[in-house]
């Protein structure tokens, strides 16, 4: 049989466009109970503003020929390596697989390279996580929008979510990179050029998962109560301030004396003549009694002096002067009138 040079270059492209097309890839992923990842064998250096084989499409994911029943293979990475692929999503996305519970959801971004790596994708999950026993079909509760060959032209170069139920009886057994009670979730479209989608591991949240986490949890417990810091005490309320002492109400001045009654004018004396002076001056003598009137003056205070109950009101413009503790507190208070 001849076949011209055209026709081989014909089937070499045939060919090789069957290998490396991969149009879609799960770029993210995370559980109802927390967590994160995406499908093993995603580069998240790839960028995702194109759609060629190169470098668009280097990470796709593709499941045909002797990947068709297991995880699957890329154009960059070659064939998908459960154990090594699993450890390299927790190394890239924070150490903590997705965590999903039974009768939970699994939330995925899907990134549409091209035309036919539309949906309408078709979800399932293998409890052992090995990637070899895809028996068990879950409800896809969210979709991507394709028509029956898997290609719709409006949604390329674009992350579109793609969510699924896990079931309420799910069971995860498997042992992946380290972690306990791991479960793969496979999603794939029905693109004639592949199908494309991804394989995503899960774990099984609650479910004394890693070895690691459960041993952080005992060292966590084993603290002593002790270890615990005392509660501040209550700091005291402020005294209310004393109330100032009313100052002392000024002296009344003392009322002036009256003043005394004049003697009465000393009767004359018997006839003797020598007697008269003696008469006169015992007269003069009586009438000086009055002069004691004058002492009322003494009544007024010393405007300098304070008292040992109040202040004093001085004459000087009504300035009132307090001593509330000897002379270590003195208070001026002037009344404009």
């Amino acid at each position: 049989m001849y076949f011209s040079k055209s026709t081989i270059v014909s089937f070499g492209l045939l060919a090789t466009s069957q290998l490396v097309a991969g149009h879609s890839a799960i770029t993210g992923a995370t559980g109802d109970m927390g967590g994160a990842g995406s499908a093993i064998g995603v580069d998240p250096n790839t960028p995702r503003d194109g759609t060629r084989r190169n470098p668009f499409q280097q990470d796709a994911t593709r499941f045909r020929g002797d990947a068709a029943d297991t995880c699957g293979e890329t154009l960059g990475g070659g064939t998908n390596d459960v154990e090594a692929g699993t450890a390299q999503v927790m190394q890239l996305n924070g150490q903590t697989l997705p965590q999903v519970s039974a009768g939970g959801q699994l939330m995925m971004t899907l990134h549409q390279v091209n035309g036919d790596g539309a949906g309408p994708y078709t979800c399932m999950m293998d409890a052992s996580g090995t990637g070899q026993s895809f028996d068990t079909m879950l409800q896809v509760t969210q979709n991507v929008d394709g028509n029956a060959r898997g290609r719709n032209n409006d949604q390329q170069m674009q992350d579109l979510p793609l969510n699924v139920a896990i079931p309420a009886d799910a069971a995860c057994t498997g042992t992946v990179a380290g972690q306990s009670n791991v479960c793969m979730v496979k999603c794939m479209n029905p693109a004639r050029a592949g199908p494309f989608g991804g394989c995503v591991p899960v774990q099984m949240a609650g479910a004394g998962n890693a070895t690691a986490a459960a041993g952080a949890g005992a060292a966590g417990a084993a603290q002593p109560a002790a270890a615990q810091p005392a509660a501040a005490g209550t700091a005291g309320t402020a005294g209310t301030v004393g109330t100032a002492g009313t100052a002392g109400t000024a002296g009344t001045a003392g009322t002036a004396g009256t003043a005394g009654t004049a003697g009465t004018a000393g009767t004359a004396g018997a006839v003797p003549a020598a007697n008269v002076p003696a008469a006169g001056a015992a007269g003069a003598a009586t009438g000086a009694t009055g002069a004691t009137g004058a002492t009322g003056a003494t009544a007024k205070r010393d405007p300098k002096k304070l008292s040992s109950n109040g202040p004093v009101l001085t004459d000087d413009d009504q300035e009132e002067e307090v001593d509330l503790l000897g002379e270590e507190f003195k208070r001026y208070v002037v009344t404009d009138n």
